[in-house]
């Protein structure tokens, strides 16, 4: 009895610590759940509602996933994207989506020490050399506040708002975001 009375108590105590351990994933596309839709008197009609909304939200992140490959791969191993914050509306028979995106990303593997500026810094004795070293190869992230348009024809059209303070909405592409010399 003793033993079934500790054995109990190690399982539950095992499943407790393992709930309570940090999850960390790193996923190509991490999703948030869609949003519920609106309370309605057809049953049939709210599927339809979060299922349209689910495949509309599915589609910008799939576009903004093969986008940021297209863009940021040729420079950075890609590591997780994450779609945030998503609001949708109907503009004008168009579907308009606001939300927040997160590329995690690290530089390509290779010894600090060959990349140009960490070797200037080295030679010219910068104190900031040793943290220019340690973070080279770190995960590091871009986070992005976008505005995605569903146009008619199916295709996604991206905007960046461009104003510090309030809502100004211009045309973007995510290679826009790469510094070029």
């Amino acid at each position: 009895m003793k033993k079934v009375v500790v054995t109990c108590f190690c399982m539950l105590f095992a499943a407790f610590v393992s709930s309570c351990a940090p999850e960390e994933t790193v996923q190509e596309n991490a999703l948030p759940a869609p949003k519920e839709a609106p309370a309605a008197a057809d049953a049939g009609a709210a599927l339809n509602q979060t299922i349209d909304i689910s495949a509309n939200q599915n589609k910008i992140a799939s576009y903004m996933v093969e986008e940021c490959k297209k863009a940021f791969s040729p420079y950075y191993e890609l590591l997780a994207f994450t779609l945030s914050d998503y609001e949708e509306k109907t503009v004008d028979g168009k579907v308009e989506a606001i939300f927040g995106y997160q590329v995690k990303y690290k530089n390509f593997e290779k010894d600090p020490d060959t990349v140009d500026y960490i070797k200037a810094a080295k030679a010219k004795g910068d104190p900031r050399y040793q943290q220019l070293h340690d973070e080279y190869l770190q995960p590091k992230e871009m986070n992005f506040h976008l505005k995605a348009v569903i146009e008619h024809n199916g295709s996604v059209t991206l905007y960046t708002n461009v104003k510090p303070k309030g809502i100004q909405w211009e045309k973007v592409v995510m290679s826009d975001f790469v510094l070029k010399k």
